[in-house]
């Protein structure tokens, strides 16, 4: 190593074939590795200049506390968020040699998904925190709540939606604009003849979502301008899912204009699925949904569905769980993580069905 001062845990392991957790427990003094192995690697840390640095020195203290707000697991919520809490999860319990623990702050989602200030001020209340994983959808006053945080220099990382203005230090998401083109142009493939377009577009305030659906209305008008998108927004409440599954059945019965459809949210997928099965439209009308969970695979295998846009939500909470656990001990972090995305089809479900086994039960 030329520059001694930049040596870090994962240069350690390498140099001494080990695992960084492995190479942490010995310079932490921790119990576990073997003499032998302590003396080498206490060695080859002297040999190469290795400086543990602040937020490592800080372990001997105790637990590293990592905070997350995220939607309670009920109903629905479980088709979307219950891999990205399975996500950060995973990564908590593979590196729990590095004395690092999850508390888990959530909220019922009720009118909105939205992050509300009262679960923000509820992990301020809370035994100190190294770092926070945070919903990157967040009710303004929560935003001012937020705030607080980066004051006391406790490290934020957005998960699923971008915000700026709260201090994040990186946002981990799927390329949500760009999965709005996409959506654009398969739909434009699939009904070659001008006819409108209707999306369940979610929540107005929801920023992945208002991404996706400016990106399909911007493909659209770039590529055929002529064509209309019927954009149906709804909130997270039961009356609000009625109100989307009527307006769904009076779209496709009232509106024979209408040449396909899709859905930007997990929600919305499935009341799009259920509205086209009960108009005796499924099958005959292209149709896109969105996200992957045991009710979506069916109705792409059925062929309700054409195509499923998966955004990956575990994958997102892993690397949102990693950024934070960079910074908090390396002092490093991208701005912002793009969670490569896939559309799925009836021939590629062999692929995608193991993702579907256990990923609501977390």
């Amino acid at each position: 190593m030329e520059n001694k001062n930049t040596v870090t845990i994962k240069d350690l392991a390498q140099m001494a074939d080990l695992s960084p957790a492995t190479i942490h427990l010995v310079l932490t003094g921790k119990p576990g590795p073997k003499a032998e192995t302590r003396e080498r690697v206490l060695g080859l840390a002297k040999q190469m200049g290795y400086r543990c640095n602040a937020a490592a020195s800080s372990l001997k203290r105790g637990v590293t506390r990592i905070g997350a707000i995220l939607p309670h697991l009920e109903g629905d919520n479980r088709l979307y968020y219950a891999p990205i809490w399975s996500g950060i999860r995973a990564f908590m319990k593979e590196h729990a040699d590095f004395s690092l623990e999850l508390a888990e702050f959530t909220y019922d989602s009720g009118e909105s998904i939205s992050v509300p200030a009262a679960t923000v001020r509820e992990a301020q209340a809370a035994d100190k925190l190294s770092g926070l994983i945070v919903l990157g959808d967040i009710e303004p006053a929560a935003r001012a709540e937020l705030r607080g945080f980066k004051d006391r220099q406790t490290p934020i990382v957005l998960v699923n939606s971008d915000l700026k203005g709260i201090g994040r230090i990186c946002c981990v998401q799927a390329e949500n604009y760009l999965l709005g083109r996409v959506l654009g142009e398969i739909l434009l493939r699939l009904s070659p003849e001008r006819g409108s377009i209707l999306a369940c577009a979610g929540e107005t305030t929801t920023p992945a979502n208002e991404a996706s659906i400016r990106g399909l209305e911007d493909y659209v008008r770039e590529h055929d301008a002529g064509r209309t998108v019927y954009k149906l927004y709804y909130g997270y409440s039961q009356k609000e899912r009625e109100k989307l599954r009527r307006s769904l059945r009076e779209h496709l019965t009232q509106h024979p204009d209408i040449a396909g459809c899709c859905s930007v949210t997990a929600r919305g997928s499935v009341e799009l699925a259920r509205a086209l099965e009960e108009s005796g439209l499924a099958g005959k009308l292209p149709a896109i949904g969105s996200d992957l969970f045991p009710q979506n695979l069916e109705s792409l295998r059925r062929g309700t569905f054409q195509n499923l846009m998966f955004k990956n939500p575990y994958q997102q909470g892993w690397l949102a769980a990693e950024q934070l656990f960079r910074y908090i001990f390396h002092g490093t972090a991208e701005s912002v993580v793009f969670v490569k995305s896939e559309v799925i089809f009836q021939s590629s479900i062999p692929m995608y069905e193991d993702l579907t086994t256990g990923a609501l039960g977390s």
